[in-house]
């Protein structure tokens, strides 16, 4: 629980994080065995899975043009832990030397800046070599919404993920419960 970002927006629950921070071990004990019971049954409940979709505008110039704006989802403080600890052993398998050592997207202590640091490096030692560098950089917009989910559960399942972690995390996939729009 200690690894929620402070003054997160609470979800339907309307339960703040910090009621979770500081809840002390009775909490912490009751979310262990909820969490243990629905690994056991394979199931999570409903209100762990409800999200609000909140409309924010990116104050940028014309608050008309779609693209200045932006949804975000908003689930409950116990959804969002669960989410945490599946993120956790995802994170954990992964780094069991699955990964290039190049690959620092989505990687912990693996920043854009470490991978500019790391161009910078190879660019310098290419120079010192006398040796030609071709580099491309992709930007895809909206890349997680192209995503073939059917594909990267397979992907997943082939980097060795147990097939009870992946029904897990496809049974917390938030479902739209509501939508808050601006007057």
């Amino acid at each position: 629980m200690q690894q929620l970002s402070s003054g997160q927006a609470p979800g339907s629950d309307a339960i703040p994080e910090v009621i979770y921070k500081h809840s002390g071990h009775k909490l912490i004990s009751y979310l262990t065995t909820l969490f243990q019971e629905m690994w056991r049954q394979g199931q999570v409940p409903q209100d762990l899975k409800d999200t609000t979709i909140v409309h924010l505008y990116k104050r940028k110039e014309n608050h008309r043009v779609s693209d200045n704006h932006r949804g975000i989802s908003v689930l409950n403080m116990a959804g969002k832990i669960f989410a945490r600890i599946l993120l956790n052993r995802l994170n954990n398998h992964f780094e069991q030397g699955l990964l290039l050592e190049s690959q620092f997207g989505f990687r912990l202590h693996r920043g854009t800046m470490d991978m500019i640091f790391a161009a910078r490096q190879l660019q310098e030692k290419c120079q010192r070599m006398r040796n030609h560098l071709y580099i491309t950089f992709v930007d895809l917009t909206k890349a997680f919404d192209t995503v073939n989910r059917t594909g990267l559960w397979k992907v997943v399942q082939k980097f060795g993920c147990p097939e009870h972690f992946i029904h897990m995390v496809r049974q917390s996939l938030p479902s739209l419960v509501s939508c808050s729009l601006p007057y």
